[in-house]
């Protein structure tokens, strides 16, 4: 698979989802409910690599980075949309 993309209607809103690998770059899309949060785990195991938005994830608000575990960085997002890209081997 190279792409998947989906949502659900919470209490909360609507919780959206969708990635897409090509060319080596991942790309996943979110969109988390307003009064909520998410946990993320993205593959990588360079934060360095990952941008959201086009600008270091480090930079961006409403990210908070939490681990790294089993070849995923982990977040916690918090609501909002978000647009994170990063190199996929």
């Amino acid at each position: 698979m190279t792409f998947a993309k989906g949502h659900y209607d919470s209490m909360y809103g609507r919780i959206e989802s969708a990635w897409d690998i090509s060319n080596g770059q991942l790309t996943y899309t979110a969109t988390v409910p307003a009064n909520t949060s998410a946990t993320l785990y993205l593959p990588t195991t360079n934060l360095r690599g990952i941008t959201e938005n086009g600008k270091p994830v480090a930079q961006s608000a409403g990210i908070r980075f939490l681990k790294f575990e089993n070849g995923k960085a982990v977040f916690e997002l918090s609501s909002g949309s978000y647009r994170f890209e990063s190199d996929f081997k």
